[in-house]
């Protein structure tokens, strides 16, 4: 290995496939970081944890190694190997997740980056005031994992502006507890938190087809990229003027296509996941080489980054 490499791992499903890979050395001279190197780490969905506790022991072991970027495996890495990681911000510890490892000295950190980017990137798909404007309107996320986490600790604790309601809708137990868990120590009862243990589609169908107008539903399940098919059926039927938003921005994403399908013909929006992607890769870089993110070098970033 040459000398002065800064190796950073990016902890996903199928690493080889992300424009991140592509991205990566762009990124980084873009940074001003020398001698860069990105290194894919693929881990499982499957529920099991030891590839997790492996990947992080081996990170915090190899002086070479400088961080990672944590994509599906938010809350896995903290329960599978939390007690690696030597200390963790207060957002890390509210959300019980990490999307970024760090090391500082001789110690591994651990944070989590999502509920301020989330905050960020909404007002990329929405106005300001959306919520004020639309009454009643609200947010249905389908998935219920770190992303999901992110945006109720966004909605409940940072955001001004909240809708009526947020509905989650997560197939895995264990994930709609830590959602409600998180829930209900931050909930203020300005917005209606409900949840909904299925991964039957039709249901999913329903509470998009039920939706009032202007309301926001969110595919945060990873289907369309990281796994197959999509949330949602075929038939889904999205109300006049709902916001489409596709947490996923590469793979086929039959989520995002449904609601291309129907904007052609009705007043839809439909928004990928694209700007939360760059998003989270300049915060988490930014904590893994330890650098400032100055105006100037999120410009550069943003730059060299073509669609």
């Amino acid at each position: 290995m040459e000398e002065g490499k800064k190796i950073m791992e990016f902890f996903g499903v199928r690493t080889e496939d992300s424009l991140s890979v592509r991205y990566f050395p762009d990124w980084a001279r873009a940074l001003g970081v020398q001698r860069a190197e990105l290194r894919g780490v693929n881990l499982p969905i499957d529920g099991t944890l030891d590839a997790h506790r492996d990947a992080v022991l081996r990170l915090k072991k190899d002086p070479e190694v400088q961080g990672a970027l944590v994509t599906s495996h938010k809350l896995a890495i903290v329960r599978a190997a939390g007690d690696l990681i030597d200390r963790r911000t207060p957002a890390s510890e509210l959300t019980g997740e990490v999307s970024a490892l760090y090391k500082r000295g001789d110690e591994l950190w651990g944070h989590a980056v999502d509920p301020e980017n989330y905050g960020l990137a909404i007002t990329q798909v929405l106005s300001n005031d959306w919520w004020a404007k639309h009454e009643g309107a609200g947010i249905l996320s389908l998935g219920g994992g770190g992303a999901t986490v992110a945006l109720i600790v966004y909605l409940l604790k940072q955001a001004t502006d909240t809708p009526a309601f947020l509905q989650i809708v997560e197939k895995r137990s264990d994930n709609l507890r830590h959602c409600k868990s998180i829930a209900n120590r931050i909930s203020s009862g300005t917005v209606n938190v409900e949840f909904f243990h299925t991964s039957d589609p039709l249901v999913c169908d329903s509470l998009v087809a039920s939706l009032p107008s202007h309301s926001l539903v969110i595919n945060a399940t990873g289907m369309g990229k990281d796994l197959p098919g999509s949330p949602v059926t075929h038939n889904v039927y999205f109300p006049d003027n709902t916001v489409v938003w596709d947490l996923n921005y590469r793979g086929p994403r039959e989520f995002l296509l449904r609601g291309e399908l129907q904007r052609a013909t009705r007043p839809i929006k439909v928004v990928d996941g694209w700007d939360y992607f760059l998003r989270g890769w300049s915060s988490v870089m930014e904590l893994v080489f330890d650098i400032p993110m100055t105006k100037e070098r999120l410009s550069a970033f943003y730059k060299v980054t073509e669609r």
